[in-house]
């Protein structure tokens, strides 16, 4: 049994909602109009008090044969009594995304999951609190496992002429839980390929590759500073627009967006990215230059054009080939001539 610390302050123990699609940052989802709700890890594991992270969604790492429990409040904010689902479901680390399942998608983790209320009925501005039983089996796969618990609601609106669409909403805790033996795997990652760039609407922006060199996911968010710019000005800092997640061995670009009104430069960028307690830095000198324009041989159309001549030479070649192979006589071309040798 691990220990777990109860989280008093709630706020900061919010619920990530993650949409089937894609991350989204809100804490709460809503349906339309005013109805509200939501939901919050309360337990995290006494290693995790510190961490970011681990006040937000379900991390451990676990040898099999152990049992963890978390507790989560559903909270409801709508003006009326509604009924929710409570339920575990697949997930999966995808080009920079942490996606939930659509749906009651099964895997090997939400096989291990067990809830102690799968239906919650809460009046306006009521709270109810639910426990997550993860049992890992004693054969289980090694590594990471990814999944979330959703906190859906399902309606029917009836529009005009007797139609009615079925409306889903859903918020959810990430599960974040890695299966082996001896001590947790590491938490690292490495940043490289800083540049800078200039869109051709003249939209400055900078990038950088982040590479997940450890055992666990990451969650990066940051922050770049520039300085020693022209006439040794200064700007930033300026925060990564949205978090990206990646599974171990996974590489992502991580995209800053300085004001339009940035001098091209050069400037000394500074990168400070995060995930939980993991910090890297990284600085280079960029310039915001503007992307070069394609050549003229590169450009799609001319691409296609000279393909399209290239084949038609090709095929006149080839054709011109053989009306000469089949105008030459047989003998030359065709069945080989031999004189027999005779014996003396």
């Amino acid at each position: 049994m691990r220990r777990a610390l109860g989280v008093i302050m709630l706020t900061a123990a919010a619920g990530i909602s993650v949409p089937a699609a894609a991350v989204a940052s809100t804490t709460l989802t809503s349906s339309p109009g005013p109805q509200r709700f939501g939901v919050r890890l309360v337990d995290v594991p006494v290693s995790d008090a510190h961490n970011p992270r681990g006040l937000r969604y379900i991390i451990d790492f676990l040898h099999p044969g152990m049992v963890i429990h978390r507790r989560i409040l559903v909270m409801s904010e709508e003006s009326k009594k509604v009924h929710l689902t409570v339920y575990p479901d697949a997930a999966v680390i995808k080009k920079g995304y942490f996606i939930g399942g659509a749906g009651h998608t099964r895997s090997e983790l939400t096989n291990w999951i067990k809830l102690a209320h799968s239906q919650v009925n809460l009046r306006p501005g009521k709270s109810e609190m639910d426990l997550v039983t993860i049992k890992v089996p004693k054969v289980a796969t090694r590594g990471e496992h990814y999944g979330v618990i959703w906190v859906q609601q399902t309606a029917v609106i009836h529009k005009g002429s007797g139609v009615a669409v079925k409306e889903i909403n859903r918020v959810g805790i990430r599960i974040y839980l890695a299966v082996g033996r001896g001590g947790a795997p590491p938490t690292r990652f490495a940043i490289s390929s800083i540049a800078g760039h200039k869109s051709r609407k003249g939209k400055p922006f900078l990038t950088a590759m982040v590479h997940n060199t450890g055992g666990r996911a990451i969650d990066i968010s940051g922050t770049l500073r520039l300085s020693d710019g022209p006439g040794g000005t200064s700007a930033g800092p300026f925060s990564l627009p949205q978090a990206v997640t990646l599974a171990p061995g996974q590489s992502e670009p991580v995209t800053f967006a300085p004001p339009r009104s940035l001098p091209n430069g050069p400037w000394k960028a500074s990168i400070k990215l995060v995930s939980g307690m993991t910090v890297e830095r990284a600085s280079a000198t960029i310039s915001f230059s503007p992307q070069a324009t394609e050549s003229f041989w590169l450009q799609p159309l001319t691409m296609i054009w000279v393909g399209v001549v290239t084949a038609l030479v090709l095929i006149g070649l080839w054709a011109g080939w053989r009306a000469r192979r089949a105008s030459q006589p047989r003998g030359v071309h065709g069945i080989r001539r031999v004189t027999p040798l005779r014996a003396p």
